[in-house]
């Protein structure tokens, strides 16, 4: 399995918690939250971490059986370019799973859940590291994301198969599957 976007390994975890035993790779471009991925997993076998930027996936082609990306989809520069590079990586009937934001389809609730995402990370990022800004970015990667039904159709572009997309609190968040044929 290969969970990109890794950050602090919160998949991987959930993955071995879950009962997966087979090898798990995690890829995040930050050093230092690759740092704190090595060290809480570190008494787990089979966890490996690399660095490596979602834009050139640094990986063999038919590598993973699957694939896994939390709260990272909104962050490539080029979405089906990087689309494309998942599926290249899975064998084939391999699955690629996301959990992130989502943009709910009415525009006052898609307003009124930005402004909730601002005063929670605001505050969020106050009471655990002193700086209401260090969330901020998740309302700004938002205006951006063109949303999940976007995604699931560049994932037809690119090729999978099985495409579904599971909403939660009305679009803030999604859920998204794909697999290679």
């Amino acid at each position: 399995m290969l969970d990109l976007a890794t950050g602090t390994a919160a998949l991987p975890v959930l993955l071995r918690q879950s009962g997966h035993r087979g090898l798990i790779v995690g890829l995040d471009l930050s050093a230092d939250m690759l740092a704190l991925a090595r060290r809480k997993c570190s008494r787990m076998e089979g966890v490996r971490f690399l660095r490596g930027d979602l834009s050139r996936l640094p990986l063999r082609d038919g590598s993973f059986d699957a694939i896994t990306i939390g709260y990272g989809l909104r962050y490539p520069p080029d979405l089906p370019s990087f689309l494309r590079g998942v599926f290249r990586l899975l064998r084939p009937k391999g699955r690629f799973l996301s959990l992130d934001f989502g943009v709910p389809d009415f525009r006052s609730y898609r307003s009124l859940a930005r402004g909730y995402l601002l005063l929670a990370g605001a505050f969020w990022g106050f009471a655990l590291h002193g700086r209401p800004g260090t969330y901020a970015h998740i309302v700004e990667s938002l205006r951006a994301y063109p949303g999940q039904r976007a995604i699931a159709a560049m994932m037809n572009e690119a090729g999978f198969a099985d495409i579904s997309v599971e909403e939660h609190l009305g679009g803030i968040a999604a859920t998204i599957r794909g697999r290679k044929p």
